[in-house]
């Protein structure tokens, strides 16, 4: 496969599920489950006060197992993964996704809610869905530890899309051996004699759920897209829409799979919307062993990763059991086997059917169009956050070309990926002449055959492809070329190309050694 047309086969994909206007760092409607979850109250600590108040939303499955499923990586992939050092496996980071049935009332969570805790790092990560704009939000909890008020902020989208090229969580694929399933890493995290937040060592089972949440929750986006693109604009559209759902609350309801022949004007779209076909995204991580001797490079989340497949037709049996997925199985069931034909189009009739994100919110008007009393609104919540970031103002001419191209992953308040853009001008110039070997490598890599990299060139290839840009032509462009001359002139006379041939190891650390939460500040 030519890593150009895998390039442009990721764009139109992120494209075609997140358009422009959706792909801003802060909802562009709605809130995320996350907020709605925790509203105005700060976020509950410890971590395992949390896990309670998430877990009181949902309904223990039929094994007994909680509905938030939980697992321990000591030694990842994730921007925390240095947090722990060196005591790796007695601060490993916490992993988890929501894949219970909520109770009645409460709007679905499940394979909408995954959170990534590290007590080291003093921040819990979050990835949860906003079904207002039909699409995942990226936030990160910061102070989360005793005696702070923990403070949530939405994360910048193309830091997080760098790995999460589908702006949905990923998992490992199986053994699954970051996590205790592996006998090993299960082993040394028992010799550590922690309670681990009350987390319980596990073997396959809990990553077995974990990546089948991070499977379904990826295809939300295809879904938002049939339903959205695939039906079209105007009345077709809504009656392809309408039909669509009533399907999907058939299935839902008593397991009917759709008739032959549904959602004919879908048919008749497909060619003009994917005239080369709609790639479905890929979620999963290579498996990897961290205790093997060798590290195989194809591990690192920040290569592109492929389609699964690419549909060449609408899988329309897939799109209706998908819709499904998504709704309130409680409120489905209140619908009993009332007739929805009329009821359907009165909806319709006032718009409910526009080509919008399709959300359990259309299920609740449905309800309330057969009498039933409307779920609660949730309470007020409080402005949405962005993290901080440095004045782009302070920068001088020489800087703004780095700004431009790396500060969205660079201007953090995270030390990974290293923040050498992050504080007063005076700061950023220290952190850059200490990362000048690095950033100078890094660069380099995109002009060197794709089998030869020690590491993967920056900027990453999901962060270009999300605007656009396929990496063969950014290798030769005057953009890099201009940035490469920056880097290289804080090397105090060495020879970028001698750089280049060393251990990556080696070079010179990129930011100085300090305990990780300091980093971070």
């Amino acid at each position: 496969m030519r890593p150009g047309w895998l390039t442009l086969m990721f764009a139109a994909a992120l494209t075609l599920s997140h358009p422009v206007s959706a792909q801003g760092d802060l909802p562009p409607a709605g809130r995320s489950r996350f907020d709605q979850l925790i509203g105005s109250q700060p976020v509950p600590f410890p971590f395992s006060r949390l896990v309670d108040t998430i877990n009181r939303q949902q309904q223990t499955d039929t094994g007994g197992l909680p509905p938030l499923k939980i697992t321990l990586i000591p030694l990842g992939r994730s921007l925390q993964r240095d947090a722990g050092a060196p005591d790796f496996f007695r601060f490993p980071r916490v992993v988890a996704a929501a894949d219970g049935t909520v109770r009645p009332g409460i709007p679905p969570l499940k394979d909408r809610l995954f959170l990534g805790y590290h007590e080291k790092g003093t921040v819990v990560e979050v990835i949860s869905y906003n079904d207002a704009a039909g699409r995942f939000e990226f936030q990160v909890v910061r102070d989360y530890q005793k005696g702070k008020t923990p403070q949530v902020f939405y994360a910048r989208r193309s830091l997080c899309l760098a790995c999460h090229q589908n702006a949905a969580p990923i998992f490992a694929r199986p053994l699954w051996d970051e996590t205790p399933a592996n006998p090993a890493i299960a082993a040394r995290l028992k010799d550590v004699r922690r309670d681990f937040y009350r987390v319980k060592l596990t073997g396959t089972d809990i990553a077995y759920f974990i990546d089948a949440s991070t499977d379904r929750a990826n295809l939300f986006s295809v879904w938002q897209a049939l339903w959205q693109q695939g039906c079209g604009t105007g009345k077709a559209g809504e009656r392809c829409r309408m039909q669509a759902f009533s399907a999907a609350l058939d299935y839902a309801r008593q397991g009917t799979l759709p008739v032959p022949g549904i959602l004919p004007e879908l048919d008749r779209n497909w060619p003009r919307r994917w005239p080369r076909g709609l790639a479905i995204p890929n979620p999963d991580l290579l498996n990897r062993d961290p205790l093997a001797a060798l590290q195989d490079p194809d591990n690192d989340p920040l290569l592109l990763r492929p389609p699964l497949e690419t549909w060449q037709a609408p899988d329309k049996t897939a799109f209706v059991v998908g819709l499904a997925g998504m709704l309130d199985v409680h409120a489905a069931q209140q619908l009993k086997a009332a007739n929805l034909t009329a009821p359907l189009e009165r909806l319709r009739a006032r718009g409910a059917f526009s080509a919008r994100p399709f959300s359990h919110a259309l299920l609740d008007d449905l309800l309330a169009e057969l009498g039933a009393p409307r779920r609660a609104r949730p309470a007020r919540l409080p402005p949405p956050r962005m993290e901080p970031a440095s004045a782009a103002n302070e920068a001088g001419p020489l800087l703004a070309p780095v700004r431009t191209h790396c500060a969205s992953c660079h201007d953090t308040t995270l030390p990974h990926p290293p923040n050498f853009l992050h504080g007063s001008p005076a700061d950023v110039e220290a952190r850059l002449d200490q990362c000048a070997e690095r950033i100078v490598v890094r660069l380099g890599m995109a002009g060197i055959p794709e089998a030869s990299r020690s590491k993967p060139p920056m900027p990453p290839a999901a962060a270009l492809a999300s605007r656009g840009i396929d990496p063969a032509h950014w290798a030769a462009s005057p953009e890099l070329d201009v940035l490469k001359r920056l880097a290289a002139s804080r090397l105090r006379g060495q020879d970028p190309a001698s750089l280049l041939r060393r251990p990556y190891a080696q070079l010179r650390p990129c930011l100085p050694s300090s305990p990780y939460a300091e980093r971070s500040r």
